[in-house]
């Protein structure tokens, strides 16, 4: 009976590190002329379970939305649907990508949880160190970039990816 109560506390404790507190989620919106733009020589890039390797310098002149995630991440799985939509809604759009990065890395597990639950959204994982600037210690965690590569939103906390007007606003992103 002990050691269960104290695995139960452990859990409850490991749950304050993934779930910031009501009230607490962190939008940082980036100034216009702030935020560093493309750069030639960083090289952040992703995996995917195919072993394909997409780096951010390939995907200039396109809309970023980077969501950071686990499959343990209570506020993560909360937001799954709504991110998953997006994608659907917004995979025959050219000008929008939509990156679903687990941080833990282990795609096999991704892949089993994403058609477990019929998400067709692609996983991937971080093939580079994010840059200071896209970096966190919490999740989920949506970074947005413009098509030039500037921070526009680095959100951290659970979202509502099915509200008109975080639709709307990628839409405008895409048009500028």
């Amino acid at each position: 009976m002990r050691k269960r109560v104290n695995y139960s506390v452990l859990f409850l404790v490991s749950l304050l590190f993934c779930i910031p507190f009501p009230g607490k989620a962190n939008t940082h919106s980036v100034a216009e002329g702030e935020g560093n733009g493309w750069t030639e020589g960083y090289d952040l890039s992703f995996r995917d379970s195919k072993n394909n390797v997409l780096s951010l310098n390939q995907l200039k002149g396109k809309v970023v939305v980077i969501n950071l995630w686990a499959t343990w991440c209570p506020p993560c799985l909360a937001e799954m649907p709504s991110l998953d939509q997006l994608y659907q809604d917004f995979k025959g759009n050219d000008s929008i990508i939509i990156l679903s990065v687990d941080i833990d890395g282990n795609l096999s597990a991704s892949r089993k949880f994403m058609a477990k639950r019929k998400y067709s959204l692609p996983v991937y994982q971080l093939n580079s160190a994010l840059p200071n600037e896209l970096s966190t210690t919490s999740i989920p965690t949506t970074i947005i970039l413009d098509k030039a590569g500037k921070l526009v939103i680095k959100h951290v906390g659970g979202m509502n990816f099915g509200s008109q007007k975080f639709r709307k606003s990628l839409l405008d992103l895409s048009k500028e």
